[in-house]
């Protein structure tokens, strides 16, 4: 027998594994004493660290493989969308179409001053296409996880989860419009640049129907269970977000209109945990630091002006027009400040899709990707706080937070 059969060889050989848990565990600490010393968002701290630690920062920790990341932040994604989308009523617009009239204009804003600014800064047509279309799209991650740690209630608050969703939807739709479009500028045939968009929407929507009905059956017999239902429905989300991605469809557009489905299925909303549960709010966290880790910030540095440009016409994009429908569609001038700007966050979504979109398009990824990916990042960071600013301005959230 020797030594290094029963003692550890030296230099220790450590798993990135233990520096993803020790980053958790930080990046846990210090939403904490956000929370505590400067009534500030968790997720600031968690996507901060991940920034911080990350490749993008000090580089103490390596760059995450591209499949482990992936994973996690799909399946984090695909239970805030499903949260998101249980939580809108989309009768609402039928008792009030100015709602949908306003998410519209600002999605239809959004897309066509982001196109104006790129290409008037030499972005060519197609890539500028398709980062107006990933602008549109409000951050779903960033707007759950402050609703529900800010425990905010009221018309801003249902207005902004009601138009988070559907910008969503528009996001991706057009964006894959978008992506088809570039490939027929490479030389793909008109069969492959039409049909791919029509597979995604049509796939998409079939798993996501039939998600919801499965989703009926079990809530029937489990419903009254709490623990076990969340379980399964954990099990089904997790389900459904990898055979999305297995059939090449749009997990994105799976979970969210599943969760909009089983909402309009039932007149009363359901209630369940934060995240469905431990499990659910710890893939969570994770999402918000591989975000971090990710981050690249290569493309504030080599062009600030247009990263700050188009943060800022983007959120006069989004605001205008919620000003405009204000009075026909029911609310105060205050209450639609406060949502339009609560529009302002991108994270998740636009991040996969520009990720996406550079694996596909290198060009893209070394150009329009990179200012694209800036902006992301700035919003991930600033968005949690707007976001909570807002609600607080329009007096839906409780006067103390924990």
């Amino acid at each position: 027998m020797t030594w290094s059969t029963y003692l550890p060889l030296w230099p220790l050989s450590v798993s990135p594994a233990l520096w993803l848990a020790l980053t958790l565990v930080i990046a846990v600490l210090v939403g904490e004493a956000l929370v505590r010393y400067l009534k500030a968002p968790r997720i600031v701290g968690y996507m901060g660290i991940g920034l911080l630690l990350g490749p993008g920062g000090l580089g103490l920790i390596a760059s995450l493989p591209a499949a482990e990341w992936r994973l996690v932040v799909d399946l984090a994604l695909g239970i805030l969308l499903f949260e998101l989308g249980s939580k809108v009523n989309l009768r609402w617009l039928k008792a009030n179409p100015w709602i949908a009239g306003a998410s519209l204009l600002e999605s239809i804003a959004t897309f066509f001053a982001v196109f104006v600014l790129l290409s008037w800064f030499d972005i060519p047509g197609v890539a500028a296409a398709v980062v107006a279309t990933i602008a549109i799209a409000t951050s779903p991650a960033v707007v759950v996880r402050i609703v529900t740690e800010s425990r905010a209630q009221g018309q801003v608050t249902d207005r902004l989860l009601l138009m988070t969703a559907l910008n969503c939807i528009y996001a991706v739709i057009f964006y894959k419009l978008a992506i088809a479009l570039m490939h027929g500028m490479t030389g793909a045939g008109f069969i492959h640049t039409v049909l791919p968009p029509l597979y995604l929407i049509g796939g998409s929507a079939l798993l996501a129907w039939l998600f919801g009905i499965t989703f009926e059956r079990i809530h029937h017999h489990l419903g009254q269970h709490e623990e076990t239902f969340s379980f399964v429905l954990f099990g089904m989300i997790a389900f459904a977000t990898i055979m999305a991605a297995t059939l090449k469809l749009s997990p994105i557009l799976v979970l969210l209109a599943a969760g909009l489905i089983t909402r309009y299925r039932r007149q009363r909303p359901r209630t369940f945990p934060p995240h469905f549960g431990s499990a659910g709010a710890v893939l969570v966290v994770l999402m918000f630091i591989a975000n971090g880790l990710v981050a690249d910030l290569r493309g504030l540095y080599e062009s600030a002006l247009l990263v700050l440009l188009l943060i800022a016409v983007r959120t006069v994009a989004k605001l205008l027009p919620v000003l405009a429908l204000a009075h026909y569609s029911g609310i105060s001038m205050r209450q639609a400040m406060a949502l339009g700007i609560a529009l302002a966050p991108m994270s998740s979504v636009a991040l996969l899709l520009t990720l996406d979109t550079g694996a596909t398009f290198p060009a893209f990824a070394s150009g329009p990707g990179l200012m694209l990916m800036s902006c992301i990042v700035i919003l991930e960071l600033a968005g949690p706080i707007v976001v909570q600013a807002a609600l607080r301005k329009a007096g839906e959230t409780p006067e103390k937070k924990t």
